[in-house]
């Protein structure tokens, strides 16, 4: 899961674990389910899911068939894998431990007192971070449960979430007040973003981090400078599948990606759901970082298609400056309905090329249009373009 997304594809075609990677939310398993809280992934893209009112971890595989996988853990919260196979996971906050379970699904003890365990975390190296959910502090463990603290302060009140990124800087987020710091390997803690309200737990994914709106039934997209943008859900509570614009969750919460890296797979806490957004490797290709005259949306090329297709579009500074601007490129069926959200993020003045891929969708004529907003060009502050497109199977 940890390779540098250098360039960014719809892969709506490709399958992994057993999904579609059309751009959209689906449903893996309905509630209410035996689980609420943290996922982890195996190697075969089992997922593992706890119950944090209560004392179970869940066994879910790619085809969405549950199992009880162990019980009698208090609160269990963030897991993770470590290199020997086994479930590592935060037990009982109040007291504070660290279980692990092996593969046959058998808990034994590893650490037994550390305050208020969040989440887990392996380092390539084996060690573990912990996070101290009441105590603003992050620890490392070795791979005999002996522990120190290793960070705390620079704004961290109650860290949950953790995540670490392909070059292993480490990312902690705020449960409360949704802050996401970025932590160097010098020990350096910093500010990376503010997520609105609470957040659950995060993950890193080709290139981006990913949050849990607890609160505000959202998932957002965080890029590694800091930029938010609003992945999937409309901020209505409610299990909508869909498009990631129509989507509705009810108090996401765990996350963890794909085995490839292309989707992600979320526990709503109140519906105790499963729920899997597929497409997350949206993107585009910086095909030129000069700046354009003018803002431009190209006709899509092969057109007629089937099923995958180019588009490119030019983004020109705002007022000459080179401040970077919301770009959003969509694709609309015949109807009006959103189908795809190719590009939903901040973006630098230049040329750049978007696949999409409509191997899930029906032949017929769809519609893309090309959104930028915080510009000022000839006055009007944004710009907007819509082309259409035939596919033909």
């Amino acid at each position: 899961m940890k390779k540098i997304a250098i360039t960014i594809l719809i892969l709506s075609g490709f399958m992994t674990s057993g999904l579609l990677h059309s751009q959209n939310v689906s449903t893996l398993v309905p509630g209410a389910s035996t689980f609420d809280d943290g996922l982890s992934i195996d190697n075969s893209g089992n997922i593992y899911a706890s119950r944090y009112v209560g004392n179970t971890i869940t066994k879910i595989t790619p085809g969405g068939q549950t199992s009880i996988f162990a019980s009698g853990i208090s609160t269990p919260n963030g897991t993770d894998f470590g290199p020997d196979g086994y479930l590592y996971v935060p037990s009982n906050v109040s007291n504070g431990k660290v279980v692990k379970i092996s593969p046959a699904g058998v808990v034994e003890p590893f650490i037994a007192s550390i305050p208020f365990p969040g989440t887990v975390l392996f380092r390539s190296d084996g060690k573990i971070y912990i996070s101290s959910y009441q105590g603003g502090k992050i620890y490392l463990a070795d791979s005999t449960g002996n522990y120190s603290l290793l960070y705390t302060g620079g704004g961290m009140t109650d860290p949950v979430g953790m995540t670490l990124d392909d070059n292993e800087n480490l990312y902690a987020a705020n449960f409360t007040d949704g802050k996401i710091f970025s932590i160097t390997q010098a020990g350096d803690i910093l500010l990376l973003a503010q997520i609105p309200g609470i957040v659950g737990f995060i993950e890193y994914s080709k290139g981006y981090i990913y949050a849990t709106g607890f609160n505000t039934h959202k998932i957002y997209k965080v890029t590694l400078t800091g930029e938010i943008s609003v992945l999937a859900g409309t901020g209505v509570s409610g299990q909508v599948n869909g498009s990631f614009a129509a989507a509705t969750f009810n108090g996401p919460n765990g996350i963890v990606a794909s085995l490839g890296g292309d989707s992600l797979f979320i526990s709503d806490f109140n519906a105790r759901s499963l729920r899997v957004i597929s497409g997350i490797s949206t993107g585009i290709i910086n095909i030129s970082s000069v700046t354009p005259e003018e803002y431009h949306l190209s006709q899509n090329y092969p057109n007629p298609f089937n099923p995958v297709t180019k588009i490119k579009f030019d983004i020109t500074g705002s007022n000459n400056s080179g401040n970077s601007q919301l770009v959003r490129l969509t694709v609309f069926d015949a109807i009006g309905k959103e189908t795809a959200i190719l590009v939903n993020e901040n973006l630098s003045p230049g040329k750049y090329e978007a696949d999409f891929d409509a191997g899930s969708l029906p032949s017929g004529v769809y519609f893309y249009r090309l959104e930028v907003s915080g510009t000022n060009q000839n006055n009007s502050g944004k710009f907007s373009q819509t082309k259409s497109m035939i596919l033909m199977k």
